[in-house]
């Protein structure tokens, strides 16, 4: 994996690797299959419509498309914070393949899609973050670059 060092506009141009690009396709598969099937669980595949369903299109359906555009131009930033609401929508079907007794095929494909989406969405953010030089450092080097500080200021104490 190549390290590019990184500006706020750098994901769209920063070279990517070939498996953090098929990351990038199952995560990007993934929650926009949510964004399509939600709607058709919820007023098509329902056969129980009844008013509840907007409430819970609303609920689960409205919160991933703020993130649209950033999965749409590959902003790694957008894949990490949007499991946050993928986190949310696994609620729903997670709750639903327990207490639902009908036919559990439509539960199976939204949490399908839900871990497609989470999986890839992980780590692609993961590992597009590290191409871009954006990953946190290790605890390691953060303790060797204080114990340099620290030695170099009680050097420049004893000096004076």
């Amino acid at each position: 994996m190549h390290k590019h060092q990184a500006t706020t506009t750098d994901f769209k141009t920063a070279p990517m690797a070939q498996f953090v690009k098929k990351l990038q396709i199952i995560g990007s598969v993934g929650f926009f299959g949510l964004i399509i099937y939600y709607p058709i669980l919820f007023f098509v595949l329902d056969t129980n419509a009844n008013s509840l369903a907007y409430i819970t299109l609303c609920l689960f359906w409205l919160p991933l498309l703020p993130a649209i555009k950033g999965i749409l131009q590959g902003n790694p930033y957008t894949f990490a914070w949007s499991n946050f609401v993928i986190m949310w929508c696994y609620l729903h079907g997670l709750t639903a393949i327990w207490t639902f007794e009908g036919n559990k095929l439509y539960i199976v494909i939204e949490l399908v899609l839900l871990t497609a989406a989470f999986i890839g969405n992980t780590y692609f953010a993961r590992f597009r973050g590290r191409e871009m030089g954006l990953a946190l450092p290790k605890i390691k080097e953060l303790k060797e670059q204080e114990k340099a500080q620290f030695e170099a200021q009680s050097n420049r104490q004893e000096k004076d």
